[in-house]
């Protein structure tokens, strides 16, 4: 048996019975696992997209893991954002947990969701490259393309991080339509 301390983001949550749950979470450290924990009435619920801080007991031959002292360290504004923003968010999240196998540790792809998570202002522009770039990380993305503005731009996309990407000021309709088309298919 061992005992971690790391940090997560939760991409699912199932209800077990009344008061148990099944997270499936994205750590930092390690990998995409499964994860069980009962309600306590005197703790915050936990939410899709909630950057927490836990610890971990688990066993070489478990696929379901314990986790306890749950600290949330940062929450997806809900109540701030429009309704296509959630919706991007939560398919974001769903991208994630339906491609990444479990005990695949995607370093990246952790710090482009706890990016989004703090990142007040997002526009579809903004949305589009950071799908675009978790679908690089995730090997989905194809570099190729007729155009050579996209082209070029999926490159870029592949070569820099994040918070480089979004400093992407301008991008003219018909590029931005492609991209949104590209990772759209993807």
């Amino acid at each position: 048996m061992s005992i971690f301390k790391t940090k997560a983001i939760i991409l699912k949550i199932s209800k077990i019975q009344e008061n148990n749950f099944l997270y499936t979470i994205l750590s930092y450290e390690f990998w995409k696992i499964r994860v069980i924990k009962k309600r306590n009435k005197r703790e915050k619920n936990l939410d899709i997209g909630y950057i927490i801080n836990w610890e971990i007991k688990t066993r070489e031959k478990n696929d379901i893991h314990k986790i306890w002292n749950i600290k949330i360290s940062c929450e997806f504004p809900y109540e701030k954002k429009q309704f296509w923003e959630i919706n991007s968010f939560l398919e974001l999240l769903a991208l994630i947990n339906n491609n990444i196998p479990e005990k695949v540790a995607v370093f990246e792809i952790f710090d482009i969701v706890e990016h989004i998570n703090k990142y007040d202002k997002i526009s579809q522009e903004k949305i589009t490259l950071w799908k675009l770039k978790v679908l690089n990380k995730l090997w989905i993305l194809k570099l190729e393309n007729k155009n050579p503005t996209v082209q070029k731009i999926l490159k870029f996309i592949d070569k820099n991080n994040i918070k480089t990407i979004f400093k992407l000021t301008w991008i003219d309709d018909k590029t931005k339509k492609e991209l949104e088309r590209i990772a759209k298919i993807s």
